[in-house]
């Protein structure tokens, strides 16, 4: 699987710089101690810092299409990369048929989704829904500071529908600003988390009365 973090540091610290996010972020608690349902729907220690990218199967089948415009390993041209990202991004939806009109995200058809993707499991639906329809709405506060910042109209020059890479961007991060239940959690191997975490996610689907789903998370 092709590695995400370096093009996505890279589009972090563009749009920090070209737009300052003013919206507060909500404090989240940390679980900690012998597992509650209580605290399975909160931030745990060490299991809430990777940024969530998406199901691999659907990332797999956009980034066969769109691997022409993947750059070069040793590319610099932060152009090429939101080029590539964004039309990235905008295949993810289209798979999804979640683009609306004027290029909005279709909450219709992201609650259809969410109902077949976790018939069995109602926070995740929730959460599903709740996230996109939060980041749809930050997006365009985003998308606007942009869109008058002379550098990122350089940059997204050639872009496929920017604003859908905004909301992208939202979602990647959400659970780190707002709320990190069970299901988002994972650790890293190079932390020494990766067990731990898998291991505490199990124990919360245990008591929710869930099956643990199979990973495809990358």
């Amino acid at each position: 699987m092709v590695k995400f973090s370096c093009w996505w540091t890279v589009l972090i610290l563009v749009a920090v710089s070209e737009a300052q996010d003013s919206e507060d972020t909500t404090a989240v608690v940390s679980s900690k101690g012998d597992l509650t349902e209580d605290k399975c729907n909160k931030n745990r220690d060490d299991c809430c810092s990777q940024l969530y990218i998406g199901e691999e199967e659907d990332l797999a089948k956009c980034l066969v299409i769109h691997s022409p415009k993947l750059p070069a390993d040793r590319d610099s041209d932060v152009g090429k990369t939101l080029m590539f990202l964004s039309c990235f991004v905008e295949c993810l939806y289209k798979q999804k048929k979640y683009i609306g009109k004027s290029d909005t995200i279709n909450m219709k058809m992201v609650r259809l989704d969410a109902e077949k993707m976790y018939v069995d499991r109602p926070k995740e639906k929730e959460y599903h829904i709740e996230m996109y329809d939060f980041c749809r709405k930050d997006a365009v506060n985003v998308y606007n500071l942009l869109k008058v910042s002379p550098g990122a109209k350089v940059l997204l020059k050639g872009a496929c529908r920017p604003y859908l890479l905004m909301v992208f961007m939202c979602m990647s991060d959400y659970h780190q600003k707002h709320e990190c239940p069970y299901f988002r959690w994972e650790g890293s191997a190079s932390a020494g988390t990766k067990d731990q975490c898998e291991d505490a996610k199990s124990k919360c689907y245990f008591i929710d009365g869930i099956t643990l789903p199979k990973k495809n998370d990358v």
